[in-house]
């Protein structure tokens, strides 16, 4: 089974973040800047110099030839025995001294080249590793943690090879060869720790033929075509790139040791750059940022070619910086896609055929730029330098990233608009900050709150966020999360909420039958019909009919009546019918409904939801609510506080002493008959007249607080509804 468990995976991750440490304390010491200051030092020239920056990439061709020699090994063993072996060979360095400075350089790209053949072996098997380890929902974040390690570990082996060259002075050389003995040293603890990685699978064994048909078809297919081109030239921009170490040193004469903290800043920026980025990898897709990124490269490489070598050092170093920022995310972008991609039948052939394909490309591009700085020198051209040629080749390389970038097809990325809109917005660029948050949080307050924060973010990110806690059946915020729909409606949401609401067995079949409220489609029309109709448990039938109302579906008003009839219902049906027909019948036919249940059940809180509701729905102001809120707190006080307001309404300084009156004796009954008392002088037309003869009939000697407040309330809202019918009409007769 290829399948770790999620302990194994955990053990996984830790282990492989242990080797990424202390490999890239190794490989500092082994590669890259150092065996250009070691091949410099015997005077490499400018092809040489191509070859060693193309070196570590053009030996991935014996990639292609591991299923075919070491089929059915297990793929840590391997790794194990790559990564020893690589270390042992570089001793061979240490016969440089006794030899003439060009056999000594040829000797150095020999043992380079062996190195990297060995690395090679293995090294593409770190994404098939990383893909074991991971979940795809988390690979862009762990790659992010990965390179934020791996570039830790290489500014602090460059800051120790200043330390170390400084402290050597002139003695250079043997600064150099105590900082290589130092790399096999680490790259020794470097194969122990990557034994401690639980992966136990072993490596397909393939036939010659096999493993060329298979390289073949990933270059027939015009997926992975693309995909293999944009990695060799996303890539091929740190062999040209690594050009600037010779321009710094030949053409700037900047010291070995300040090499050193060039490329100690480089890697402080890809950290920076990484750590930035991690929260928008997995969100935003590798395919915009790619875009983005290169666009970015270019403009820099451009910046590298005509950059005046009169300008200061410390300006070519913050220029390096921003240079491997990018280059560095890009990187990351492009591991994330090719872990995302790789076949799970044929991990070992897919990364062997992208090895093998970009080792010719390095080939090319390497030894193409050495080729470009000579050229420079022998054309005299009017760039500013002698890798002007160089860095074009680095821009035009770009360029073509751009391109294929475009042409790439990634699955639930943004598009190019999509990410620039959201990044530069910064309110937006918040979205994702809570996302993280939302990821990471273990306090229960928290997580609630930013949920809260997301339910009005109308970005797509929200959106994908909702969705995806909708899918999670255990979820205790799941309901908080559908009841949000409502008030802040998503259409690209509505099928999950249809298919929740037709769900008779799920626990939150209520909310989304509610959520459905907000939503006007003919499809959710005839899903809360059906549900209504076919149902038989009243709550949810009331639920149903209070969306239905929302949505404009009067056409089930005489069964939602029949409903309402019925003797013990619940509480929640009767409010939720009560909303219904409210909602439904223009005429203010609901009052006697309304009436019906307040003679029935004599809780206040009761009475209370079903005024307020008619209050609202009668459009009266100021809101009823209010009223019983300081009524509740107080029952005096809540009077005394309609009175004050009732002095808008033309109340009279007799008729305020009168109920005053009553109120302090908490004679709720003869405000309530002094309320009958006011509506008996005036007639109305609809949609006031129900409530104005539902006030009239109540005749009934137990009256609450609630009651009198509402019916006093009322009173003088309907007498001036009365007064403003009168004189519309007087002012209708004045216009004839």
């Amino acid at each position: 089974m290829d399948f770790l468990s999620r302990r194994e995976k955990q053990k996984g991750r830790r282990s492989y973040l242990l080797y990424t440490f202390v490999n890239g304390l190794s490989y500092s010491f082994l590669a890259e800047t150092m065996i250009y200051l070691l091949a410099m030092h015997y005077g490499a020239g400018n092809m040489q110099l191509g070859y060693i920056s193309s070196a570590v990439y053009l030996t991935g061709v014996v990639v292609f030839f591991v299923p075919v020699f070491f089929r059915n090994v297990p793929i840590i063993r391997l790794f194990f025995a790559a990564w020893l072996l690589r270390g042992l060979v570089s001793l061979a360095y240490g016969f440089t001294p006794v030899l003439e400075s060009s056999r000594a350089v040829w000797l150095i790209i020999g043992v380079y080249t062996l190195y990297c053949l060995l690395r090679n072996t293995a090294y593409p098997m770190n994404h098939v590793i990383q893909g074991y380890i991971t979940k795809p929902s988390e690979r862009g974040s762990y790659s992010s943690r990965v390179i934020m390690v791996l570039y830790a570990s290489m500014t602090l082996s460059r800051l120790l090879s200043f330390s170390t060259l400084t402290l050597f002075g002139s003695r250079e050389i043997e600064g150099i060869f105590a900082l290589l003995l130092l790399g096999i040293l680490l790259n020794s603890g470097a194969s122990a720790a990557i034994t401690r990685i639980p992966v136990k699978q072993r490596i397909q064994g393939k036939s010659f033929k096999e493993a060329f048909d298979s390289f073949r078809t990933y270059l027939v297919d015009p997926k992975h075509r693309t995909l293999i081109t944009l990695y060799c030239t996303g890539m091929s921009l740190f062999v040209l790139f690594g050009f600037t170490v010779p321009f710094l040193r030949k053409i700037l004469d900047v010291p070995p040791n300040l090499i050193f903290i060039f490329t100690t800043l480089n890697f402080a920026g890809v950290i920076v750059t990484s750590r930035t980025m991690r929260p928008y990898l997995d969100r935003f897709g590798s395919k915009p940022l790619l875009i983005i990124c290169n666009i970015l490269i270019l403009l820099l490489a451009l910046l590298w070619v005509f950059a005046p070598v009169s300008l200061p050092i410390y300006a070519f170093f913050i220029l390096g910086i921003f240079s491997m920022a990018f280059l560095g995310l890009n990187r990351l972008l492009l591991d994330r896609l090719i872990v995302n991609s790789i076949p799970g039948d044929d991990r070992i052939g897919f990364t062997g055929a992208l090895a093998v394909i970009f080792s010719f490309y390095s080939l090319l591009i390497g030894m193409g730029g050495g080729y470009l700085a000579d050229l420079s020198g022998l054309l005299d051209t009017r760039l500013t330098h002698e890798y002007g040629l160089t860095f074009s080749l680095l821009a035009l390389t770009a360029l073509v990233n751009v391109i294929f970038s475009i042409r790439l097809k990634e699955k639930d990325s943004l598009s190019a608009t999509q990410c620039l809109d959201l990044l530069a917005h910064p309110d937006k660029l918040k979205t994702i900050q809570r996302l993280e948050k939302l990821k990471n949080s273990n306090n229960a307050t928290q997580t609630e709150m930013i949920l809260i924060e997301l339910e009005a973010d109308p970005t797509h990110l929200a959106t994908k966020e909702i969705h995806t806690r909708m899918k999670q059946p255990g979820l205790r915020d799941k309901e908080m999360i559908i009841r949000s729909l409502f008030s802040n409606p998503r259409p690209e949401l509505e099928a999950d909420l249809i298919e929740e609401a037709m769900d008779t067995h799920s626990w939150w079949r209520h909310s989304a039958i509610f959520a459905l409220g907000a939503y006007s489609s003919p499809r959710t029309r005839t899903t809360l019909k059906r549900i209504f109709k076919e149902t038989k448990y009243p709550y949810i039938r009331s639920v149903a009919a209070k969306s239905m109302a929302r949505v404009g579906d009067f056409s089930c008003l005489e069964e939602i009546n029949e409903l309402l009839d019925r003797p013990s219902l619940d509480v929640r049906s009767y409010v939720n019918l009560i909303i219904a027909v409210s909602m439904m019948e223009h005429n203010g036919a609901y009052w006697t409904k309304i009436f019906r249940l307040l003679r029935e059940f004599p809780s206040y809180r009761f009475q209370q939801n079903l005024l307020i509701i008619g209050s609202k729905r009668s459009g009266f102001e100021p809101p009823l609510e209010d009223f019983f809120f300081e009524l509740n707190l107080d029952a005096k006080s809540g009077f005394q506080s309609l009175f004050e307001d009732l002095v808008d309404f033309g109340i009279t300084d007799e008729e305020y002493e009168e109920l005053k009156e009553l109120s302090d004796k908490e004679d709720y009954y003869g405000i309530w008959c002094f309320s009958r008392a006011k509506c008996k002088g005036i007639t109305l037309l609809e949609p006031h007249e129900y409530l104005r003869e539902e006030i009239r009939g109540y005749r009934k000697r137990s009256i609450c607080p609630s009651l009198a407040l509402a019916g006093l309330y009322f009173s003088y809202q309907l007498s001036r509804e009365y007064e403003n019918r009168l004189e519309r009409l007087k002012s209708s007769q004045s216009a004839e």
